[in-house]
């Protein structure tokens, strides 16, 4: 593709355009946040008790509504909080799936009963910590989780890339993580014809899903295609073991939340300067010069891919599009098949997932 000033205009306003739309669900991120806290309870193993849901394929479990009261709260058990009972009490996933997949009750019958013999047996004294949202426990965490209250964190991320001249671009929302994104408007050409966007992508989980993390990201203008490169922050959900003083006090929960934000501002600031910038651009330029056979290329995405993404990335590679993949048997081709791919993943968490890959095998940024 030959570099013109239409086509560097042509490139702005599709910029803008994808800012105007990536605005909303940004908000919709934020919004999210705003407005579903989970809500915390310490329990010991023992007190844990689990019942197959007769109404649904879902398995309940029920423990005390808090320490101090005998009333006890039931609730359905989300996927995450499952498996992370499985890791917990070392039982097999695919034997806790089949289970649940069974169609007659007997399967989850025996499920829960599983359940209710390792927890009561195992380490019957052990505590952890249970957050849930909207009547189901979606995690299932030690009692030494260190618990990030997002909404500030969201709030100075959107507050510290507007102060760079960043602007919110794009987010995602699961049952069990968040992500959002802002984004430099300003084209850059590191490659004659290849036009590119920069930004900061920002994740978090409320619920043992991933840590708190910072990525920069790249953006291909012509084609939306996203990579989503190293990771310049992370914190991961481990302190000190709670106990009911500091489970229920708002001032060590500031605290955590004070100290992870003053962080963040600082990654901020030197991932949106002009020598990052420039830093990305380079990579870019080396990942263009990189020459990656046909073979080469199917073996990355065998490697790094599910089999359909991986196919489909092959076709993508090995096709004579250059307006959704940059042109030429590259490392950049590579990166932005893989990415395109993500474009049409509905998923979000994989979405995500297949962003990373595709800024993983480009060159890291010094």
């Amino acid at each position: 593709m030959l570099l013109t000033m239409e086509s560097k205009t042509a490139a702005h306003h599709k910029l803008e355009t994808l800012i105007v739309k990536g605005r909303e669900t940004a908000g919709t991120v934020i919004d999210h946040v705003t407005k579903n806290q989970p809500t915390d309870r310490l329990a010991r193993a023992s007190a844990l008790h689990f019942h197959p849901d007769p109404e649904t394929t879902a398995i309940t479990v029920a423990y005390p509504d808090d320490a101090a009261s005998a009333d006890s709260l039931s609730q359905r058990l989300h996927r995450n909080a499952l498996v992370q009972m499985a890791h917990t009490g070392d039982l097999p996933l695919k034997f806790i799936d089949g289970l649940q997949d069974t169609a007659a009750p007997w399967g989850r019958e025996l499920l829960a009963h599983n359940l209710n013999t390792v927890f009561a047996n195992r380490n019957p004294k052990a505590r952890y910590l249970l957050r849930s949202l909207g009547g189901e426990l979606r995690g299932f965490l030690s009692d030494r989780y260190r618990r990030l209250d997002s909404r500030p964190i969201i709030e100075a991320f959107a507050t510290a890339v507007q102060r760079k001249g960043a602007l919110p671009y794009d987010g995602y929302v699961t049952d069990t993580k968040v992500a959002i994104q802002a984004i430099m408007p300003e084209v850059y050409e590191p490659v004659p014809g290849e036009m590119v966007a920069y930004g900061l992508s920002l994740e978090n989980s409320d619920f043992g899903n991933g840590a708190l993390s910072i990525r920069a990201y790249l953006l291909r203008i012509w084609c939306t295609n996203l990579a989503i490169t190293q990771e310049e922050m992370r914190q991961v959900h481990l302190g000190r073991r709670l106990d009911d003083s500091t489970l229920y006090s708002n001032r060590t929960y500031e605290l955590d939340a004070k100290t992870t934000v003053s962080a963040l501002r600082d990654v901020i600031d030197g991932q949106l300067d002009a020598d990052s910038l420039k830093r990305r651009m380079e990579a870019i330029r080396h990942a263009n010069q990189q020459i990656v056979g046909t073979e080469k290329a199917k073996e990355t995405f065998r490697k790094l891919l599910q089999k359909g993404e991986s196919e489909a990335a092959s076709q993508a590679f090995d096709s004579p599009d250059t307006y959704n993949l940059p042109a030429g048997n590259t490392n950049w081709r590579l990166s932005n098949a893989i990415s395109w791919i993500a474009g049409q993943t509905k998923a979000a968490e994989r979405k995500l997932d297949l962003m990373k890959i595709a800024g993983e095998v480009l060159p890291k940024v010094a």
